[in-house]
């Protein structure tokens, strides 16, 4: 475990790809332990409906990378002229980092030691808001957690759900059942270095209002 306090876990659990070490192994019974961490964050009226599938299978894990790497082909190919300069997120700083980050994961998917897909019980289509606030809100609650859990034993993860343009295909490969939805995909491994930092957001005035949306981080 490091020596981290807990506003520490939370402010330096970073999304990590190229910081993913995909020459050590990670024991099972580690992602076991995280994912154990993971099912006490709360989720809706405690149905338990999430399911986490976690692939070490050389083979296995080669044929999912190949299904990620066409599936953010897809993802691009449907942006059009929106990329690069011209992407809603292109402004954000450190925006080209980013980009360099999630093509290094691209790239290098078939080599990480454990791939972990959450899922949970229901389909989202054609439900009410909150409906499907239960069943995003229960999932990302985990998915969060095993992230935390990670950063706090020197692994680190990201969330992504760039598969999910091919989520059936996936699914067929993995054996997940039509009625399961697939919340994205955890690569896990042990960090490069321990040493992460917060990361650049907003601040709290310019996302924070008290008594309505409209009213300033600091009105009545």
């Amino acid at each position: 475990m490091l020596n981290l306090t807990p506003d520490e876990v939370l402010a330096t659990t970073r999304a990590v790809r190229k910081r993913l070490d995909l020459s050590r192994p990670v024991p099972r019974a580690i992602v076991a332990e995280c994912i154990g961490l993971a099912l006490q964050a709360p989720n809706g009226s405690n149905m338990n409906t999430w399911r986490f599938v976690a692939v070490d299978d050389r083979a296995t894990v080669a044929r999912m990378a190949r299904i990620y790497d066409d599936a953010l082909a897809d993802y691009v190919r449907s942006l059009g002229a929106a990329t690069g300069s011209n992407y809603a997120g292109a402004h954000v700083p450190g925006f080209e980092a980013i980009g360099e980050s999630v093509q290094y994961l691209r790239d290098h998917m078939a080599e990480v030691p454990v791939l972990v897909v959450p899922v949970f019980a229901g389909r989202p289509e054609g439900a009410g808001v909150f409906q499907q606030a239960s069943m995003w809100g229960s999932i990302v609650q985990a998915g969060w957690s095993f992230m935390l859990a990670l950063r706090a034993r020197g692994l680190g993860s990201c969330w992504t759900p760039g598969h999910l343009h091919r989520e059936r295909e996936m699914a067929g490969l993995l054996g997940i059942p039509e009625h399961y939805t697939q919340a994205g995909l955890f690569p896990v491994a042990w960090t490069l270095g321990t040493d992460f930092r917060p990361a650049w957001r907003r601040p709290v005035a310019e996302v924070l209002a008290w008594n309505g949306f409209a009213c300033t981080a600091g009105g009545a």
